[in-house]
C-alpha cells in the first residue's frame, strides 16, 4: 500500500554503489526490467546476534541510504515509484526468509511481502558481494495481484552512510533544545502524538502538509505515530536565515535513534520539512 509519508530524506542523498541485475517483474501482465542490484549487511530481524544479505533489484538507482534503512526506502519508494525486489537471505544457511515486491502495477498496494514459492541459485555470497538468480517457476498470485519474477544479480556490498555531526551544519550553530527551530519540533512532536491533525497541518512546513491530503493518510497515520522515535531530545542543530537543521536522539524500543531534522520559517512561524531517523541496537 503506497503512503504519503510524513517523514522524507533531509537532503539528496547520493546513489549506493550499484551491481548488476538481468531479468524481469511482470505484474499483472506489465513487465519491467530490474537493472540495478544493491545489497547491504544487516542484524537478523529473529536473531539479533547474527546477520542476514539484503538484496535490493530495482528498475532504478536508488540512494545508499535507502538501501541500508527500511524507512528511507519506504520514503524514497513512495516518491520514485520503484518496481523492485527486496530479498533478505540468511548468511549461514543461505536461505530466503523474506521477499518483498515493490510495484505501481499492483493492484491495492504498492508494496506486499512474503516467501515460500521462489527459488534462489547462489554462485557467491562473500565479503565483497552477493550474486546469483531468484525466480519462480510459474505465476503466483496474491488477493488481485499475479506476478512472476526472474532475475540474475550481481551486488556489492554497501556502507552504510554516516550521519554528519553538528560540526558539519551549515550557518550559525544552536545551544541543547534547539532555540526557537527546536521548540517548534517539540510541539510538533506532541500533536503528531495526540492526533492532531488539524494542528498537525500547522505544524508542517506547506509542502509536507499536502501529505495529509493523500487518500491514504488516515489509515497510515496510526503507523507513522507508532515509527516516531519516544523520549524526543534535540541536541543541537545550526540556523540559516529561514532554514535549521536539527540534531536529536530518542528511544526506539531499547535502542536509541539519531535524528536529522530540516525545519523552514514559513509566515515568520518555523515548521518541520523533512526528518531522517536511524536507529542502532545498544
Amino acid at each position: 500500500m503506497r503512503m504519503a509519508f510524513l517523514l522524507s530524506l533531509l537532503i539528496a542523498l547520493p546513489a549506493a554503489a550499484a551491481g548488476t541485475a538481468s531479468g524481469t517483474l511482470t505484474i499483472n501482465g506489465k513487465a519491467v526490467n530490474l537493472t540495478h542490484a544493491y545489497a547491504a549487511r544487516k542484524a537478523d530481524p529473529f536473531d539479533k546476534t547474527k546477520q542476514v544479505s539484503y538484496i535490493l533489484l530495482a528498475d532504478q538507482e536508488v540512494p545508499v541510504a535507502a538501501v541500508h534503512d527500511m524507512g528511507e526506502m519506504m520514503i524514497y519508494d513512495n516518491e520514485h515509484h520503484l518496481n523492485a525486489l527486496e530479498l533478505t537471505v540468511t548468511d549461514e544457511e543461505k536461505q530466503v526468509i523474506s521477499v518483498g515486491i515493490n510495484s505501481p502495477n499492483l493492484t491495492g498496494m504498492g508494496h506486499f511481502s512474503g516467501v515460500g514459492k521462489q527459488k534462489l541459485d547462489l554462485t557467491a555470497l562473500d565479503a565483497k558481494h552477493v550474486a546469483g538468480r531468484i525466480y519462480l517457476e510459474k505465476a503466483d498470485d496474491f488477493f488481485k495481484n499475479t506476478y512472476i519474477y526472474d532475475v540474475t544479480f550481481d551486488a556489492p556490498f554497501s556502507a552504510a552512510p554516516k550521519e554528519p555531526g553538528p560540526e558539519a551544519l551549515k550557518g550559525t550553530q544552536l545551544p541543547p533544545g534547539g532555540g526557537d527551530p527546536g521548540k517548534a519540533y517539540m510541539a510538533f512532536t506532541k500533536v503528531l502524538a495526540a492526533g492532531d491533525l488539524k494542528a498537525l497541518r500547522k505544524a508542517l512546513a506547506a509542502d509536507r502538509a499536502k501529505s495529509l491530503d493523500d487518500p491514504d493518510f488516515k489509515e497510515m497515520f496510526p503507523m507513522i505515530q507508532a515509527m516516531q522515535a519516544k523520549n524526543i531530545k534535540v541536541t543541537g542543530g545550526a540556523v540559516d536565515g529561514d532554514t535549521a537543521t536539527l540534531m536529536a536522539t530518542g528511544k526506539d524500543g531499547d535502542a536509541t535513534s539519531h535524528g536529522t531534522i530540516a525545519m523552514v520559517r514559513e509566515g515568520g512561524a518555523w515548521k518541520v520539512s523533512k526528518e531522517s531517523w536511524k536507529t542502532k541496537s545498544e
